[in-house]
């Protein structure tokens, strides 16, 4: 039997505790178990209210924000979101990890779904008992650090104000499905579809993967002036 995994996305601000966690339980052959979409309301006044003490600017993603506000509106069986509280899905979150065995939460940029967890379940994060692993350098050594991808988003104009190559989910997803005009909704279990597919594209190569935590886009700058790619913002 595959070993199972889960892929995660949180929404939320930044160093703050996230109002909507999706994820799924879901093995490298392609098979999903289960698909979870949390949304966490009452972290939306939290996150509101510590925003204001600190004047840190208010991150939220509106259209995220109104669907769960709007959820409440209606019908149990046409919600969008399982609205929660946290307790609710910390016991949820948990009681999956030791159901289904698993030993890893993939994520893309990992350190930030990480982080908002780990302000989330506050003491009791060390229950989770797993490894976090970052998406982000599995693609980009397996799939993104090629003259094919670089020449992608130099023609498409997918490069930072600074001139660097992205490598956001939503271009990393473009390139390999062709989509060029595809955009992530930025609602958790949404995006983790998306970012299931990318890890999945990994896996495929056959490669070996190595996790370890790189700064992407400074690889790909030093890929694009090593072989004479030039970039225009």
């Amino acid at each position: 039997m595959a070993k199972k995994f889960i892929v995660l996305d949180v929404e939320g601000m930044s160093g703050k505790i996230p109002y909507n966690v999706g994820y799924i339980i879901a093995d490298r052959n392609g098979k999903i178990y289960k698909q979870r979409s949390f949304a966490l309301p009452e972290n939306i006044y939290i996150n509101i209210v510590q925003s204001a003490k600190t004047g840190q600017a208010v991150e939220m993603t509106a259209k995220n924000v109104q669907e769960i506000l709007k959820d409440f509106g209606n019908g149990w069986f046409k919600r969008k979101y399982r609205c929660v509280s946290n307790e609710s899905f910390k016991h949820r979150l948990l009681k999956d990890i030791k159901k289904h065995k698993v030993k890893k939460i993939y994520a893309y940029n990992a350190c930030f779904d990480k982080t908002a967890l780990k302000n989330l379940f506050d003491k009791d994060f060390t229950k989770l008992a797993v490894e976090f692993v970052d998406i982000i350098p599995l693609i980009l050594r397996t799939k993104l650090l090629t003259k094919k991808y670089c020449q992608f988003c130099i023609n498409n104009g997918f490069v930072t104000e600074k001139g660097n190559i992205q490598t956001k989910a939503e271009i990393v997803h473009r390139y390999l499905t062709g989509n060029i005009d595809f955009q992530e909704e930025h609602t958790g279990l949404a995006d983790v579809l998306i970012e299931y597919q990318i890890l999945l594209a990994a896996f495929k190569t056959k490669k070996k993967l190595d996790p370890s935590p790189c700064q992407a886009w400074k690889i790909l700058a030093e890929f694009c002036k090593k072989n004479n790619l030039t970039i225009a913002a």
